[in-house]
């Protein structure tokens, strides 16, 4: 009878132990299971637009500087590097034979002067033929252009800063002879600089139809930085290869960068869309447009009850971070930023945060 009863006790803690297991699996779920994803309320078009393309750095001003006569080089006061002001002497060569020639040509034409004048005094007395007067008058004609002639090469034996700027290359050395036309030193300017980027035929033909445009250079090496830059000029000719355009923006370098020409850098294109077509059209960041096929489509926000769904939309042609939504969608309306790609139709969302 004891074994009985004790079976029947243990058979009915056991029954217990299921049932207490089971109702607590049983026991409904109650965490959130919205999805979190980034929401942004989307503006009309009016607002600027921001594109972003690779640029090289150039030089608005690159001279190479040379002797336009022979000689040695008696003075070169520069070193590379160094910053130079407009009018600085660069390099000189040793003016000794040059000033011998200018005093020899001097005192000949000084001759060919006298002599002239003297015959014209003569031929006013028909007292020599015009003939000789002539030959005086070409004598003292080619004194005076050799001495031109010196004076000029005397003058060029000294080379100048045409620019403030920084000497960049400097391939000879004191006391060095060179010929005429011998490169001696490769100055740039660096009051301002040029930002080169290679554009597409879409961007260029776009340019017409907005307003306000601008530009910002940001460095790699600093790319915290933003530098204002402005349209220069544009090369009319698409590359054969990459089918873009050169163009060019020109900046201020800041006084405490060191900017120089084969930098890396990024050029921002800021500008405002206009029309009747832009005031109804908004901009959608280029994360949030989903597509299926030819059709693209963003997830709108219901902010009621905190749900999604799918909406097409027409996109204008173009490139960028931003795009323009020209049906489909309308200011003020909230969208998925990031992540659509894994929303479905009617799912709950709640707003991410950091």
């Amino acid at each position: 009878m004891k074994t009985d009863h004790l079976r029947r006790i243990l058979i009915l803690s056991f029954c217990f132990l299921l049932t207490a297991c089971g109702s607590e699996s049983d026991d409904p779920v109650t965490e959130n299971s919205a999805r979190p994803v980034k929401i942004i309320e989307i503006n009309s078009a009016d607002t600027l637009r921001s594109n972003r393309y690779p640029a090289v750095i150039d030089a608005s001003n690159l001279s190479e500087l040379s002797f336009q006569v022979g000689g040695k080089i008696a003075e070169l006061p520069v070193n590379k590097a160094q910053s130079v002001s407009e009018g600085d002497l660069i390099a000189r060569l040793d003016q000794g034979d040059f000033r011998s020639n200018l005093a020899s040509a001097k005192a000949v034409f000084e001759n060919a002067e006298s002599e002239f004048r003297r015959a014209a005094q003569l031929a006013q007395r028909n007292m020599i033929a015009k003939s000789a007067l002539d030959q005086k008058r070409s004598q003292r004609d080619v004194a005076k252009a050799e001495l031109d002639s010196t004076e000029k090469a005397l003058n060029d034996s000294s080379l100048y800063a045409p620019f403030d700027g920084v000497i960049a290359e400097l391939p000879v050395r004191r006391l060095q002879t060179v010929a005429s036309g011998t490169k001696i030193a490769t100055i740039i300017g660096t009051t301002h600089m040029e930002a080169i980027v290679n554009l597409p035929a879409s961007v260029i033909s776009q340019v017409p139809t907005r307003i306000d445009p601008g530009a910002l250079v940001m460095l790699d090496a600093a790319p915290g930085r933003e530098i204002e830059a402005t349209y220069k000029e544009a090369t009319l000719i698409a590359d054969a290869t990459s089918q873009t355009y050169s163009v060019t923006f020109s900046f201020v370098p800041p006084e405490d960068m060191v900017v120089l020409p084969g930098m890396n850098a990024t050029l921002m294109l800021q500008s405002r869309n206009k029309g009747d077509a832009a005031a109804k059209a908004v901009m959608v960041p280029l994360a949030a447009i989903q597509s299926d096929g030819d059709a693209q489509y963003v997830w709108v926000v219901d902010t009621s009850d905190m749900t999604v769904s799918r909406r097409e939309i027409e996109v204008a042609p173009g490139i960028g971070e931003r795009l323009l939504v020209t049906n489909g969608l309308s200011k003020g309306e909230q969208i998925i930023g990031a992540g659509g790609a894994y929303l479905t139709e009617g799912e709950q969302v709640t707003r991410w945060t950091q």
